[in-house]
């Protein structure tokens, strides 16, 4: 069984990493309370599933308790990799700025750069344990293509999709482009109406 988990700072690109490995084919769940990974992991063996994806963050009970649980995990086994994402605390504060979405601690009377600060004490033990990425200078592509890069998940394959349609019934709503294959006859007709 491979199991990633997902932590580090709320608007760092937890959202993405989980994103990138959903689509290479990983069992992803978000914002797992680390007290349940254990019971989560042999629930989803049972259904079938050997490649999991797990987001634990600062908001997670038992938090304290993850690298005893990640050393547990690898000695039953399990292939247990933790990649952590961080940013400068100027870019956060930037991107929840930007989103204008509210920071999960903030909620404490706490102000953004509080909660900001306080999230990377509470996760400063995890941080320890994975492999960090700083996102403060990347843009989503690029961090998709280092996480890929960095579990060796490959760029996965271009896909091109031909399908012929009628004007009639209106372009195709999943068209990224739309190519016109006009015969000479149809093109003459056209422009002698013009």
């Amino acid at each position: 069984m491979q199991l990633i988990l997902v932590s580090g700072l709320s608007g760092s690109g937890k959202s993405i990493a989980l994103d990138v490995l959903e689509d290479a084919g990983f069992y992803c769940i978000d914002n797992l309370p680390a007290t349940l990974i254990d019971d989560t992991l042999e629930f989803v063996r049972g259904a079938g599933y050997e490649r999991i994806a797990l987001s634990v963050d600062a908001r997670s009970a038992a938090l304290s308790s993850l690298p005893e649980r990640i050393a547990a995990l690898k000695t039953r086994g399990v292939d247990c990799r933790l990649l952590f994402l961080e940013a400068s605390a100027t870019e956060l504060l930037k991107r929840f700025s930007e989103t204008r979405r509210r920071h999960p601690l903030a909620g404490a009377g706490l102000t953004l750069e509080e909660a900001i600060a306080e999230e990377r004490t509470l996760l400063a033990d995890a941080a320890a344990l994975g492999h960090r990425i700083d996102t403060s200078n990347l843009q989503p592509k690029v961090l998709r293509n280092w996480i890929r890069d960095l579990l060796g998940l490959g760029g996965g394959a271009l896909t091109l999709l031909f399908e012929s349609f009628a004007y009639r019934d209106g372009l195709p709503l999943d068209a990224d482009w739309v190519l016109e294959r006009y015969p000479p006859s149809l093109k003459r007709a056209l422009a002698d109406a013009l």
